[in-house]
């Protein structure tokens, strides 16, 4: 399902939660993981930081050091540096390894935390979402790393192009895993400025309207899911795909990253992605590209 494991660390406890996901994942799949730290040149206000190789193994015998305990419960692990800029190293060793699943925790910054990074337009967290040609697993918080096997998978959909790919990722890794797969939409209702103001029959039915669309779109695609449920709610996006997925008791929200900007390496996440991000009980699985599951 999963063979090859990047996971992007500063080496601190802003990277635990996702650590212990991408460990357990490589535990359960035999996965090969590599760890991936970049050591930055340059540092506030772009000021240059006097670094060089030789400086390699001892921050390879740190990282070792830090990750110890998980160390010593898998052979399947390396160790990797580099120098530059957290985004482009990352999304150079993508290109150059081709993981088939990206681990990250809150910033690969450090103790930054992760509002700040969704709020911040340029920040490396998003650059690397939206650039990645393989999924990206977020952790978000220490309560959405307590993860076992996959048992749950929700799925939000948008109905966009790059969902239909998300949904294929989603529906692959569902089928493989044998487990329950639950296709969500959230009826937006909020208002916005020239936003036309619905009364509650016509929500209702816009509702059923879609929950109608959804099992017309997905339905003939479920083939050997065992089980699997079709929703829709309204509400704002973010707050309902993040309690549809804790009442679900999900273990997995699978999300496509962008539905307008795919693909772009300068915009910034949409806002119903960033807050699902900062809210879910769950690691989120951003897709963007179409990447195949083997």
């Amino acid at each position: 399902m999963f063979k090859k494991i990047l996971f992007a660390t500063s080496i601190t406890s802003a990277c635990d939660p996702a650590a212990r996901v991408a460990f357990n994942i490589t535990g359960l799949y035999g996965a090969q993981m590599s760890i991936f730290h970049v050591i930055e040149t340059k540092g506030p206000g772009d000021a240059a930081i006097g670094v060089d190789e030789k400086s390699i193994p001892g921050v390879k015998e740190t990282t070792s050091a830090y990750y110890a305990d998980y160390l010593s419960k898998t052979d399947n692990c390396d160790i990797k540096t580099a120098f530059g800029n957290p985004c482009s190293e990352i999304l150079k060793e993508i290109r150059t390894n081709t993981p088939d699943l990206l681990v990250m925790g809150v910033s690969t910054r450090g103790e930054e935390g992760l509002e700040n990074a969704i709020k911040n337009t340029g920040s490396s967290f998003q650059k690397i979402v939206k650039a990645s040609i393989c999924p990206v697993l977020i952790v978000n918080r220490p309560a959405a790393s307590f993860w076992g096997d996959i048992s749950n998978i929700v799925f939000a959909t948008d109905f966009s192009k790059t969902s239909d790919m998300a949904f294929d990722f989603a529906y692959t890794l569902a089928k493989k895993a044998k487990c329950e797969f639950h296709i969500f939409h959230a009826q937006n209702v909020s208002l916005t400025p020239g936003s036309k103001e619905f009364d509650q029959n016509s929500i209702e039915e816009r509702r059923r309207e879609k929950l109608s669309f959804s099992k017309k779109k997905y339905v003939s695609k479920m083939e050997g899911i065992g089980n699997y449920s079709i929703e829709v709610w309204e509400g704002s996006p973010y707050i309902e795909i993040v309690k549809y997925a804790r009442e679900k008791y999900a273990d997995l929200i699978v999300v496509a990253q962008d539905s307008k900007n795919p693909g772009s390496e300068n915009d910034e996440l949409g806002s119903t992605v960033k807050q699902v991000i900062l809210r879910a009980g769950c690691p989120v699985l951003c897709m963007n590209k179409l990447k195949s599951l083997q």
